[in-house]
């Protein structure tokens, strides 16, 4: 690597000389070097604690605060966490219950507003060893609004899931993630108070599953 004193001599026009194949000496190309370029950097040594804090914007908080209500409500022992997984697409709760992280949202891309409907999020995290397939979803308890909203006066949420019972197809391999959507699954009551506009709802649910066969 260049020294510094080589690289100044450079860029005064002292410039580095070669000989060709006749012996002759000829210059080498001239180089300009901006002080960003060569400079040795600096670096900033901070304590712990002494971190800078970043302002997480409206629509970050909401998003945390969700997804934080949610696992207060799994972690509870709510029903729509456990499934009955069978061998058979017989609904016989003949197998051993198996836990399952089993989560449901209205959509963050558009917002519920009164008078509306609006897509059902389902995400559920398999960590068994075998893949499932989920028949039908059903709702579960009163839908939540988002902390930030809910604080403000949602509640109730006026939001509601758009019938009884959802028959879905539904497959999730085995320990991994999947994300559904369910078109038009929710809807707000046109006369929803006016704090729950633009909240992210959780929505507990109960789901109805089997063992994939050939899993």
């Amino acid at each position: 690597m260049m020294r510094r004193e080589a690289l100044t001599r450079l860029r005064e026009g002292g410039g580095f000389y070669g000989r060709g194949q006749d012996g002759n000496r000829f210059p080498d190309m001239h180089i300009e070097l901006d002080p960003s370029d060569h400079e040795e950097p600096t670096w900033e040594v901070r304590r712990a604690g002494e971190g800078r804090k970043r302002r997480l914007d409206r629509r970050t908080r909401m998003i945390l605060g969700i997804a934080a209500l949610a696992a207060v409500v799994v972690n509870a022992g709510a029903a729509w966490s456990y499934w009955q997984i069978t061998g058979s697409e017989v609904a016989v709760a003949d197998g051993p219950p198996v836990e399952l992280s089993l989560r449901a949202r209205s959509d963050l891309n558009r917002p519920l507003a009164p008078g509306h409907t609006g897509d059902l999020i389902v995400t559920v995290t398999n960590d068994s060893d075998f893949p499932i397939r989920i028949s039908s979803v059903t709702g579960d308890g009163p839908v939540v609004a988002d902390p930030e909203h809910g604080e403000a006066g949602c509640r109730p949420t006026g939001v509601e899931l758009t019938r009884p019972r959802f028959d879905v197809q539904w497959e999730v391999s085995r320990n991994t993630v999947g994300a559904f959507n369910v078109p038009g699954g929710l809807s707000m009551r046109a006369d929803a108070k006016k704090t729950c506009a633009g909240a992210i709802f959780a929505v507990p649910v109960r789901v109805s599953g089997v063992r994939k066969q050939g899993g």
